[in-house]
């Protein structure tokens, strides 16, 4: 992905523990865990070269190394995740393609060591990939997670680009630059930010023609975009109460209406296609 046309956003300051919420997003569970990485007990793997950067013991990232994932942990942290085969996970000899980004992996494509690897399944804040950008010669982050980021309506430009900052700060990069700008992925913000960003001018496609992974640039140091988003409340999941998210309740002789038969939705884009 290149690096051209570059929105600017002013970073928010670093502020006590109590507002790592609004920094980098309430730390909420995964989306889903893979079958693959429990162990017999139901316990979520770590993966075993798993780092968590602070400033006092700083991560280090290996420029040979194509691609980590990170997560934001409860704790205001950064969990670093390579990529390597999980051993229950399988290998594809014909490759498969795979829902979530709408990819076609190749043969020999192994099951890997996921996000949830970094925090044992635990809750997280905004998630998402370190790639070593070989055009640029420079580390890319992004908001690329299915589990902490995706369908998450507490992940907004300014977590990532927060995110993106405090990721410099507790990371050795082995001698790679860090590329100007962050990635913000549309196809991993919440709809209401979704909606709203493609009516900015500063809209990018990986690919003009298809306008595949359409997306923000966000630069530290610059003026905030121009759009808005409606004032959202950061409350964790936990918070929420069963009934709660109904809106209204039917008085008692109301006449039930059937609700429409919905086919069931697929393993919430999970890299496994069985």
């Amino acid at each position: 992905m290149s690096i051209i046309g570059t929105v600017f956003l002013m970073p928010v300051m670093a502020q006590a523990d109590s507002n790592l919420d609004a920094l980098y997003g309430v730390a909420n569970r995964p989306s889903y865990i893979k079958h693959y990485e429990a162990d017999k007990k139901g316990n979520v793997m770590l993966n075993p070269y798993l780092q968590v950067g602070t400033k006092d013991f700083p991560a280090v990232l290996d420029p040979k190394r194509p691609i980590y994932n990170y997560v934001v942990t409860s704790e205001g942290s950064v969990a670093f995740i390579e990529e390597a085969p999980h051993p229950f996970g399988r290998t594809y000899p014909q490759g498969f393609f795979r829902p979530e980004d709408k990819s076609k992996r190749k043969p020999g494509t192994t099951e890997n060591y996921g996000h949830v690897s970094g925090t044992a399944g635990g809750p997280g804040r905004i998630s998402g990939e370190v790639i070593n950008d070989n055009k640029n010669h420079c580390w890319l982050v992004n908001n690329k997670s299915g589990r902490y980021s995706k369908r998450n309506i507490d992940r907004t430009p300014e977590q990532l680009l927060n995110a993106f900052i405090l990721i410099q700060g507790v990371t050795d990069p082995g001698g790679q630059p860090w590329c100007p700008s962050a990635v913000y992925l549309l196809g991993y913000a919440p709809d209401y930010v979704s909606k709203a960003l493609r009516q900015s001018p500063e809209m990018k496609y990986e690919d003009e023609g298809s306008k595949k992974n359409a997306h923000i640039l966000l630069t530290p140091g610059g003026s905030f975009p121009k759009f808005t988003t409606p004032p959202y409340k950061h409350l964790s999941l936990d918070d929420v109460h069963e009934g709660e998210l109904q809106q209204s309740t039917p008085k008692p002789d109301a006449p039930v209406e059937k609700k429409a038969t919905q086919k069931p939705e697929k393993a919430a884009y999970n890299d496994d296609p069985s």
